[in-house]
């Protein structure tokens, strides 16, 4: 009797315990007992989880597009045509700039003036707005480029090797190419190489070597060469093209011999900036 009367304890006690336990381990805070009476519980302490982060993949913004100033040109470019936005074009009508035309197979540089006029930007415009600017010159005859404050140049005829019209079919500057041309007796060749959306322009003779314009990260833009002779007078290459770093950009390049540095081939002396929207 006595024996049993240990055992009912043991058992009634290790019941109670059960029970407890059971009720700590909850992940609540408050438990309603039977006399509904709300007794506060503490927390079972838990091990603190291990947060798993994933790499996301890392896309390099291209930034080379914000250099679009041309002030640090001295001489100032310019084209006629419709629908600029408003503030890439800083001339005003009645300006005399320097074009140069084609007129038949023959080439001219010659002092023009210019008309600016306002005109509705399809782009930025309600409707009725007038933000935009156009570019003309007198006659049916519009010149491949203007120029002002070129001091160097000099009205007359420009000898010409190589143009195409930029509205026309355009001489895709991709990696690969390669042209050969030749001025005055002196042999140039003119390649663009590069690797994955990145691109160098080289002009070189059998001397010299001379990277013209490079970009890394251009943003799928497309260069082209749009005019090739001696606009100078110093019988040596010069070159016209459009060099954008960025898709949605148009930036006209102008480069002459006759300002190229010591050793070097030729120098970028303006830049006519324009975007798309």
């Amino acid at each position: 009797m006595r024996i049993r009367k240990i055992f009912i304890s043991v058992f009634f006690l290790t019941f109670m315990i059960g029970i407890g336990s059971f009720f700590i381990v909850q992940p609540t805070n408050k438990l309603f007992m039977s006399t509904g009476i709300v007794k506060e519980v503490p927390k079972a302490v838990l091990p603190p989880l291990t947060e798993t982060k994933l790499e996301s993949e890392i896309i390099e913004e291209n930034n080379d597009w914000q250099n679009v100033d041309d002030s640090k040109f001295k001489i100032k470019l310019l084209e006629t045509g419709q629908g600029f936005h408003g503030d890439e074009i800083e001339a005003k009508s009645g300006e005399t700039w320097l074009g140069l035309f084609k007129e038949k197979n023959k080439y001219f540089l010659r002092s023009i003036k210019i008309k600016v006029r306002r005109s509705h930007d399809v782009v930025v415009d309600e409707p009725r707005a007038k933000t935009g600017k156009d570019v003309t010159v007198n006659g049916k005859n519009q010149p491949i480029f203007l120029l002002k404050n070129a001091v160097t140049l000099k009205e007359g005829e420009i000898k010409t090797i190589f143009y195409n019209p930029s509205n026309e079919n355009l001489t895709n500057l991709g990696n690969g190419f390669v042209a050969n041309y030749e001025i005055n007796n002196k042999k140039y060749k003119l390649s663009v190489e590069g690797g994955a959306n990145s691109s160098n322009l080289i002009l070189g003779t059998d001397k010299t070597k001379q990277i013209l314009f490079s970009v890394d990260k251009m943003g799928d833009a497309t260069w082209n060469l749009i005019w090739v002779g001696d606009l100078d007078g110093d019988r040596k290459l010069d070159i016209y093209a459009d060099l954008p770093v960025f898709y949605n950009f148009a930036q006209r390049r102008l480069f002459l011999s006759s300002q190229a540095e010591n050793g070097k081939l030729i120098k970028q002396v303006a830049l006519f900036h324009t975007s798309g929207c």
